[in-house]
């Protein structure tokens, strides 16, 4: 238990961390940069506190000088009895001293709760930030920009619907730039679908601000548009990405009825299975909006106790392999930290996500 909890601690300091470098913060203040983690420190607390699972997921919306960072915190524990009571100032059921939800509410320009006893609690909350403009490397997300009123309807719509039966999927991300750079060109995404996971792993042309700006786009086009089609996905991503630098690409989705994973692939991404036998899909050759190549999917079986590998070529394959081998029996995030610690690349971004499905 007390291994446990050091993991548990070891996440929330990572989460912390990630958040405070987080590209869209470039040109924050220290004490804006604090309240999102602030924010985000709480909210992650609370779902490692009290819930089986969760997960918080970062969004920016930008533009010269400014941006508005939108956090979601969605969880499948217990629920909230007494929400009125929760929001008090100082309150807490688990006898900490944290700033509470109420804490998170006085840092936020908007925030909202809805808790379901049984089923989970799901919170939002957003802040407006000033950015200099000298230090910040606009997204290009403000073409995806949607209004606050938008946004809260969302959310309020996800929130009410009630949520899947749980399926025990541990993940594991991690990401560093070309060494020298700011920002990568490699991102990668994890999104909890009906009955399984949705992952991908990018790996924009080239490296710095413009990669960066170009993964970013694809990250926010898959937010809108993932599903278990990943055909039709990377049919809809070329038709983005055409007259851009373009980018190598992995899709995959986890079918846990099925007990099956998924994937399509074009360029320098890999997908590693190991299930009863080391799986390894093929990618198709080719750069994502400069050639249309015929998208294939490919399937193989995924059970519980197997685990699932994706990576750029930031990382070397063979000896990819066998570490994670090695490292099979630690947590996800330490793998992927790991992978990328160990064998990334000197000379390129490097990236990788883990998936295990723990019995």
């Amino acid at each position: 238990m007390a291994e446990v909890k050091r993991q548990q601690n070891l996440d929330l300091r990572i989460a912390i961390t990630q958040t405070l470098n987080w590209q869209p913060l470039l040109g924050a203040s220290a004490v804006d940069k604090s309240f999102i983690a602030t924010i985000v420190s709480e909210l992650a607390s609370n779902i490692i506190k009290y819930a089986k699972s969760g997960y918080i997921d970062l969004r920016s919306y930008e533009w010269p000088g400014n941006v508005e960072i939108d956090v979601v915190a969605m969880d499948n524990g217990p629920g909230i009895v007494n929400v009125k009571q929760a929001m008090q100032e100082h309150f807490s059921s688990g006898g900490t001293l944290g700033l509470g939800l109420s804490g998170v509410k006085r840092i936020a320009d908007d925030f909202e709760i809805y808790s379901t006893a049984g089923y989970g609690t799901c919170v939002f909350a957003r802040k407006n930030i000033k950015i200099d403009a000298d230090q910040q490397v606009l997204s290009l997300t403000t073409a995806s920009y949607c209004s606050i009123s938008e946004r809260l309807a969302t959310f309020r719509n996800a929130s009410l619907v009630e949520p899947p039966v749980t399926i025990n999927f541990e993940i594991g991300k991690c990401i560093r730039a070309y060494p020298g750079q700011i920002v990568s060109g490699d991102q990668v995404l994890a999104l909890p679908l009906e009955d399984g996971y949705f992952l991908a792993i990018i790996d924009a042309t080239g490296h710095g601000p413009d990669a960066h700006k170009m993964a970013l786009v694809l990250v926010a086009a898959l937010k809108k548009i993932a599903s278990r089609n990943l055909v039709d996905i990377m049919s809809k991503l070329y038709e983005l990405a055409k007259g851009t630098i373009g980018a190598a690409i992995g899709l995959a989705f986890f079918d846990a009825n099925k007990q099956t994973v998924y994937c399509a692939s074009i360029g320098n991404t890999s997908l590693v299975v190991f299930n009863d036998k080391k799986w390894r899909g093929v990618s198709r050759d080719g750069i994502l909006g400069q050639r249309s190549p015929s998208f294939m999917e490919q399937s193989t079986h995924f059970n519980p106790g197997d685990m699932a590998i994706m990576f750029t070529d930031g990382l070397s394959e063979s000896l990819a392999n066998n570490e994670a081998i090695k490292l099979r029996f630690q947590d996800a995030n330490t793998i992927a930290y790991r992978l990328v610690d160990i064998l990334g690349k000197t000379y390129d971004d490097a990236s990788c996500i883990v998936l295990k499905w723990n019995k």
